[in-house]
């Protein structure tokens, strides 16, 4: 009798485990239309085939990263920490969910949190952008009013990665917070030698030229985001050297 038993037993493994790999391959192609759509803004697709790729692939922590961050994007922020932490709890060293968390604590202004998160994603040696997260951690001791801790947040996403327009952006902020204009002045400048193309950087500089009263340098780089930019700081550039003229 055992004899007829046990090739059944072996059909039986082989079928559940094409019948899993079946269903990872399937959760793949939802997990990969859910993120195109994310990019694209496009949140109720999005949501569609990322909830269907966690109901075929429900121990995958990327699909339940991606789920938080759709999830965020709607503002449905319990829903969306409720995935980051679950990404976590599957990942326990997944840096992009512990930076993501944070922001989500940031944007409710837990700075406690959001500082723990940010702290935990850039001591993690495998993730791959720890820029982003002492960039926002920059943002979160900014919020706290501890301009020396952002600044040092800011200068290691620099260092880390020279062409990380967010962290000169931050950094320059920094020093317009405490009127310190020609010390942002030198941030942004030093980001142009980097990034040359980047509208934001001489839109700030075109604004504190104009709060320091030299029209001419104003001018001159307002006509610059002119030239790099195609969208709203093109508009306010235009209208503002329309008022400088």
């Amino acid at each position: 009798m055992r004899w007829f038993i046990y090739p059944w037993i072996f059909i039986c493994i082989i079928s559940c485990a094409s019948t899993g790999l079946n269903k990872k391959r399937e959760a793949e192609v939802h997990f990969r239309l859910g993120d195109s759509y994310l990019r694209q803004g496009k949140l109720g697709f999005a949501l569609r085939e990322l909830v269907q790729a966690q109901k075929l692939d429900p121990q995958n922590p990327d699909i339940h990263l991606a789920l938080g961050l759709a999830y965020m994007a709607r503002g449905d922020l319990d829903k969306a920490e409720a995935q980051f932490e679950k990404s976590i709890q599957l990942k326990p060293e997944y840096g992009a969910a512990y930076n993501n968390l944070g922001l989500l604590y940031l944007h409710q202004k837990k700075l406690v949190q959001a500082e723990k998160c940010f702290k935990k994603a850039i001591s993690i040696p495998v993730y791959p952008t720890p820029e982003a997260a002492y960039t926002n951690l920059g943002s979160c001791y900014i919020l706290q009013k501890r301009y020396s801790n952002a600044q040092n947040a800011f200068r290691h996403a620099i260092e880390v990665n020279p062409l990380y327009l967010p962290a000169y952006l931050g950094l320059g902020r920094t020093w317009e917070i405490q009127k310190q204009y020609d010390r942002a002045l030198r941030v942004y400048q030093e980001g142009t030698q980097y990034l040359p193309q980047e509208a934001p950087l001489y839109y700030r500089m075109a604004l504190i030229y104009f709060l320091k009263g030299e029209k001419e340098k104003a001018k001159e780089y307002f006509k610059r985001v002119i030239q790099f930019d195609q969208g709203g700081l093109r508009q306010h550039a235009q209208r503002m050297l329309k008022d400088l003229q």
